[in-house]
């Protein structure tokens, strides 16, 4: 690994360095721009307007579902050097990476892996899979992010199909969320230095606004680093990488209330994996491996100010990832290739039309989608094939005197699988397709009985088409390999949930104010489907799944100073079938972290602590279970705006150097070095320019 790639932008950071320290003796406050921390009578996390189940922007404190929201702000604290760090503080919610693969899995209470969690970025969905342990399912540069919107449950299978864990979508930057008030253009440099594997980044973006109906925006991200160390200093094998991505967004506004966004992202990932992750075998199979992940998507809007009829959005997307892989390990398979080529060309389309009738206020939301999925691989223990979804939906919500909420909504879902059998000594593979389809219901009803407390009350359904590669693996490394299984049902999760959002100012002072979101909720995941080991393997419906859980979040922000808290705790059991009484693997998901920050210098300076505590957690293996601790990690960081034109970012991972393994990493049981990372210490420097 080198740092020959930050030569390139040596040259324009020396340049905005120079420009922004000319200004430092101004001492101004920083524009606070697309990166406003909470600060008070400004808003907090939870009051930031996304994208909610309702398919509607409201803000995430308002929304009756158990969604939150990693904000541009949270985004720039962090400093993540992978998707899987945007998560630390969100509840429910746990995204790990192996180490040896730049890919990142996520788990949404309890459920993961081949569609169980939507993931999309600006819309396309993110579906890509290969077979290995500790594989992950999508690939996200942090530095290309505006902000991330979870939303948990099946309460969001208005998203689309197969979402019955719930969704998780990223949203990068338009040209108006860089650029500031009164600008026309501006550019920015950002170089960033970790410890831990020394590792290097370059984040160089810029935007220009033509006039106010037409602006572009691009970034361009490189980094690089070496192998990192766990808590016990011992070196974590293969874990280096090198990466370049980037993104262009073009917006036009051609008339009133239209607008059209086209946008390409492209990331490119150089690293080394291995057949079992962590694994300390002299034979195991490692490769060098180029993956090249490519986002191609268009939104059309279109909402007039004086026509409530009219709140149109369009959307299509291709999304396409493919990875080549080299054998280097061991000698004797030398040269040996291997690729894995996943996308998923789509578009979905819906209108809310809004409007007041019998002393009420009615939103009417409808619309459809459909995407195609084509998984190819030269690997026999891929699972090969295309999968058609499509599904249309209607939702009704109604308001009444500002303290009744009522939604319905009710969504269609269809599927086709088309693939191959397996082929036995006397009849050769052939042709198969597999359909099915299902109407899934939601009801949600919300009660605002004084000024600042909300509570809600929803049952919703969700559909679960069966994944290709639970169907149509033919073959792999264990015991006799995998057989199909062509008679797979789809899953179908019923979920309740209540809770509770509490919105509340000038509680001990002018200027203090409280916002938190609390849930309960119970799911059951009829025909759940699980790798069953026997003289073969095979993906099988096992029965029902249950899972029940608590979520807090929750920000107290008192001017100088705040503190910021989320806290989960998940239970994953099978009810009945052949493994009733067991936890599902890698479960439970008792996650506690903790923010308390502060604020100096006219707000400029925002700095504090983090505590993260991740839960003990069974793991299930082939033939045994493994029990993984609790850890207890701790965080620092800080954050100066030292003037409008230059920024200062410092942080400390893992302050104790704890030695741990997160089991969501599929990291090998019998691995003599552990998963998690160790001490880390990072510095950020970003200058910028614009006029």
């Amino acid at each position: 690994m080198t740092n020959s790639g930050l030569l390139k932008t040596t040259a324009l950071a020396t340049l905005l360095g120079l420009s922004a320290i000319s200004s430092a003796s101004s001492q101004e406050p920083a524009a606070q721009g697309e990166q406003d921390l909470p600060s008070a009578g400004k808003p907090t996390e939870l009051d930031l307007i996304t994208i909610t189940a309702t398919l509607g922007w409201q803000a995430v404190i308002d929304a009756l579902s158990a969604t939150s929201v990693v904000s541009p702000g949270n985004l720039e604290r962090l400093q993540a050097t992978t998707a899987a760090d945007l998560f630390r503080h969100t509840p429910g919610v746990s995204a790990t990476m192996s180490g040896d693969d730049p890919a990142t899995a996520i788990n949404i209470r309890g459920l993961q892996q081949y569609g169980r969690v939507a993931v999309t970025l600006d819309g396309a969905r993110q579906d890509f899979w290969r077979v290995g342990h500790g594989s992950g399912s999508f690939f996200i540069e942090p530095e290309l992010l505006k902000q991330v919107t979870v939303i948990r449950g099946p309460v969001s299978n208005a998203f689309g199909t197969g979402a019955i864990g719930g969704v998780v979508a990223f949203e990068t930057k338009a040209a108006r969320d860089f650029l500031r008030d009164g600008e026309t253009w501006a550019l920015s440099e950002k170089l960033r230095y970790e410890s831990n594997g020394s590792g290097w980044l370059s984040s160089t973006t810029g935007a220009y606004q033509f006039n106010e109906n037409f602006d572009v925006i691009g970034n361009l991200v490189y980094r690089s680093s070496e192998e990192y160390k766990d808590g016990n200093g011992d070196t974590v094998r293969w874990t280096g990488e090198d990466g370049l991505s980037g993104y262009g967004k073009v917006t036009l506004r051609p008339a009133d209330g239209h607008e059209l966004q086209l946008g390409a992202s492209i990331q490119n990932y150089d690293d080394i994996i291995s057949g079992s992750s962590g694994s300390s075998s002299s034979t195991l199979s490692r490769y060098d491996t180029d993956t090249l992940v490519e986002n191609y998507t268009g939104r059309y809007t279109y909402n007039p100010d004086e026509n409530d009829l009219w709140d149109l959005t369009f959307n299509v997307y291709h999304s396409a990832t493919r990875s080549d892989q080299y054998r280097v390990w061991p000698s004797s398979r030398i040269g040996e290739t291997r690729y894995y080529d996943v996308s998923t060309t789509g578009f979905n389309v819906r209108n809310t039309s809004r409007f007041a009738a019998w002393g009420m206020e009615h939103a009417l939301t409808y619309g459809g989608d459909y995407s195609h999925l084509r998984g190819d691989s030269d690997a026999d223990h891929f699972g090969q094939g295309t999968q058609d979804a499509y599904g249309a939906f209607l939702q009704w919500e109604g308001n009444y005197d500002q303290w009744l909420d009522l939604t319905a909504a009710l969504r269609y879902d269809g599927y086709r699988l088309d693939g191959h059998s397996k082929p036995t000594p006397t009849i050769p593979s052939q042709d198969v397709s597999l359909t099915g389809d299902r109407w899934s219901p939601r009801f949600t009803v919300g009660v605002t009985p004084f000024e600042g407390i909300q509570f809600y009350g929803t049952y919703a359904e969700g559909y679960r088409t069966p994944h290709l590669q639970d169907v149509f693996r033919q073959n792999g490394a264990h015991g006799s390999g995998y057989e199909p299984n062509l008679l797979l049902r789809p899953e179908v999760a019923s979920t309740w949930e209540a809770g509770v959002n509490l919105k509340l100012d000038s509680i001990f002072t002018a200027d203090d104010m409280l916002r938190a979101k609390v849930n309960v909720f119970h799911s059951d995941v009829d025909d759940y489907i699980e790798v069953v080991a026997g003289s073969v393997r095979q993906a099988q419906n096992v029965g029902t799944a249950r899972l029940r859980g608590v979520e807090l979040e929750g920000i107290y922000d008192y001017g100088f100073g705040f503190i910021n808290l989320a806290a989960s705790f998940t239970e994953a059991e099978h009810k009945d079938g052949p493994f009733a009484g067991d936890t599902l693997s890698n479960t439970p998901l008792d996650n506690v972290a903790v923010t308390l920050g502060f604020r100096a210098l006219d707000d400029r300076l925002t700095y504090g602590v983090q505590y993260q505590s991740i839960g003990e957690v069974v793991r299930e293996l082939s033939s045994s279970t493994r029990v993984y601790p609790r850890v207890d990690l701790v965080n620092l960081f800080a954050n100066w705006d030292v003037n409008e034109n230059l920024r200062v970012d410092f942080g400390v991972d893992n302050l104790f150097d704890k030695a741990y393994t997160d089991p969501q990493s599929g990291w090998s049981s019998t691995s003599d070095i552990e998963q998690g990372k160790g001490r880390t210490f990072k510095i950020a420097v970003t200058g910028r320019i614009g006029g």
